[in-house]
């Protein structure tokens, strides 16, 4: 279950759609972790998913200090992570946590290509083109997080 979440745009705004409709409800218990080297695109990432699931997120720059954190909160729901990160590639990182947390969603944050390297590899649920904007977080909140919870 490979998805290519929408790329950088105008941001919801462009469309009309104001940001307080595309707001999902508040969702108990989310655990979400953002892994990016770059301070900016992780913390606009976080920013956003706590604005969206109203719930802490949190935002480390190596995959080490994820580990830890995983390890230390017991599981982790959604994993947003750069493709390449100082200490391993994101996509190993998401395997590793894929081996001991398999519900756990796996994000990849890629530099935009049309057609990621390793697409077929299944310890990537989603990608999501960095940088992103606004809405294709709300997307990503919506398809993992609120439908879920409506199953």
């Amino acid at each position: 279950m490979h998805q290519r979440l929408p790329e950088s745009g105008q941001g919801p705004e462009a469309d009309g759609v104001s940001e307080s409709r595309l707001r999902p409800s508040v969702i108990e218990n989310v655990k979400i972790i953002v892994i990016s080297p770059e301070a900016l695109i992780r913390d606009f990432v976080v920013d956003v998913l706590e604005f969206s699931v109203n719930r802490n997120v949190v935002g480390v720059d190596s995959a080490a200090e994820a580990l830890a954190r995983i390890d230390a909160e017991g599981k982790v729901d959604i994993v947003v992570c750069a493709e390449e990160l100082p200490d391993m590639p994101g996509r190993s990182l998401l395997a590793r946590v894929k081996r001991k947390h398999p519900q756990s969603i796996g994000v990849l944050l890629t530099s935009g290509a049309d057609d990621p390297a390793g697409a077929a590899d299944s310890s990537v649920d989603a990608y999501l083109n960095s940088p992103t904007d606004t809405r294709a977080l709300f997307d990503l909140v919506q398809r993992f997080v609120v439908d879920a919870e409506k199953r």
